[in-house]
């Protein structure tokens, strides 16, 4: 379904730069933000100062009682200073080491799924996600083999996404990044082993197209994208008939 106020019924194709763009650049954005545990912001503790200590006064002894009195051996017994402890040696804690994110290889093609051998809501998750894999490894390779026998006659996405990668290995270009994730995926099953619908939550990697001298000639950083995918089963294997994307959340 596409974004109120940026396009028209869903699903429809969107055609793609060189990475997956929208035009929703106008809309809103709100702020969130946190609040603590029970629902209100969180507030620092408040500094309490330490508390003071009492004074105790002696009494005061009367000086007619010491009249004709010798006083002797009246000292004051000094207070004893606590020795200090030496300092116990510093030690240094062991921080762990970051371990490096794996870097993902996208000149190999991503693996089949088996799940979408069947014909089934399952199955047509697993095909849909399959094919979006497919999206950066025709970027990098240029290879349409298993994009082409996805792609049915109507599906504008998949059509103009061949157009342009054509367009980038014309002139010589390359692309870097531009891996996908995909977070969840849903299949429907609208008609019993015929037709099928499945919505797809996608991260896009930010990605970089640079031209045979290594100059930047474009970049998209990383986003998240809503997929709805309009499939049929036909003659035991999956057709995408079209492609509908947005940004996440934007309905």
């Amino acid at each position: 379904m596409r974004s109120r106020g940026c396009q028209s019924a869903a699903p429809e194709d969107v055609r793609p730069s060189f990475l997956i763009e929208h035009d929703c650049r106008r809309r809103r954005r709100h702020r969130i933000h946190r609040v603590g545990s029970a629902g209100v912001r969180a507030v620092p503790n408040r500094y309490f100062p330490g508390m003071q200590g009492r004074r105790r006064w002696g009494r005061a002894v009367s000086a007619g009682l010491l009249v004709g009195l010798l006083v002797t051996g009246c000292t004051r017994a000094e207070p004893t200073e606590p020795t200090p402890e030496p300092p116990s040696p510093a030690t240094e804690t062991a921080r762990p080491t970051p371990t490096p994110s794996p870097t993902v290889d996208l000149s190999v093609p991503p693996t089949r799924p088996e799940a979408m051998a069947t014909p089934s809501a399952d199955g047509a998750a697993a095909a849909a996600s399959y094919f979006i894999s497919l999206y950066p490894y025709v970027y990098v390779t240029g290879d349409f083999t298993e994009w082409d026998a996805m792609s049915a006659p109507t599906c504008e996405f998949c059509s103009e996404s061949r157009v342009d990668v054509q367009r980038m290995l014309d002139a010589g270009n390359s692309t870097t990044g531009a891996s996908v994730e995909v977070l969840s995926a849903e299949g429907i099953e609208l008609s019993h082993r015929e037709w099928y619908s499945a919505r797809l939550r996608v991260k896009q990697g930010e990605g970089v197209e640079l031209d045979s001298a290594g100059t930047v000639v474009s970049s998209n950083p990383e986003a998240v994208y809503d997929f709805d995918f309009a499939m049929t089963w036909l003659e035991g294997a999956w057709r995408i008939d079209s492609v509908g994307l947005h940004p996440a959340g934007q309905e």
